[in-house]
């Protein structure tokens, strides 16, 4: 049980470790690339592209143009649902109603939460911002993959969510079915 609890959180901030790399990364490429002419950060032919993207809203850029009273409601609601996922997490891996790699999907969006509400609650006041508003709860998020079959930009935080409530959709069949055991268990 301690092994999944330390497990579970090392691995979610293993992720936003990764996930915050791979912002700032994009931010001074940008940044480098701006006194050229801009453009794209990185391309695969018309099929992918790295770009610098920012996101004043939620997952995939929807709910953006709302101003600055929902961005501090979008922050605050942000940390509550990462607090919330923590502490749900730990109690479902305290019960033993988890295995080791159940800890996996859990793991993802906790990171996914995690990663944007540092954005929105830092990136404001370090500077990240291309556009230049500062201060606290105003910073936003980086977003930077572009593919050409889904129009939305997105970061490795939104992917994190996505895949891992997916999975958990997927492979928890005891919420949707009523069964005494999850499938993690037989892994």
């Amino acid at each position: 049980m301690k092994k999944s609890v330390l497990f579970f959180f090392l691995l979610a901030i293993g992720l936003v470790c990764g996930d915050q790399f791979l912002k700032i990364w994009v931010v001074f490429q940008q940044k480098s690339l701006v006194g050229s002419g801009g453009g794209s950060i990185f391309g695969l032919g018309g099929f992918f592209n790295l770009v610098y993207v920012e996101n004043n809203g939620v997952a995939f850029g929807f709910l953006s143009n709302l101003g600055s009273g929902f961005k501090v409601f979008l922050t605050l609601f942000r940390l509550f649902a990462a607090v919330f996922i923590s502490l749900f997490f730990v109690s479902i891996i305290k019960k033993k109603q988890l295995c080791f790699l159940g800890c996996v999907p859990m793991s993802l969006v906790l990171a996914g939460a995690l990663g944007n509400v540092i954005d929105s609650v830092f990136y404001g006041v370090l500077g990240l911002n291309i556009s230049g508003e500062s201060g606290f709860f105003q910073g936003k998020v980086i977003d930077m993959f572009s593919f050409s079959f889904f129009p939305p930009v997105f970061n490795l935080a939104d992917a994190f969510v996505c895949v891992g409530a997916f999975c958990l959709f997927l492979f928890q069949t005891n919420l949707i079915l009523n069964k005494k055991k999850s499938i993690w268990d037989s892994f």
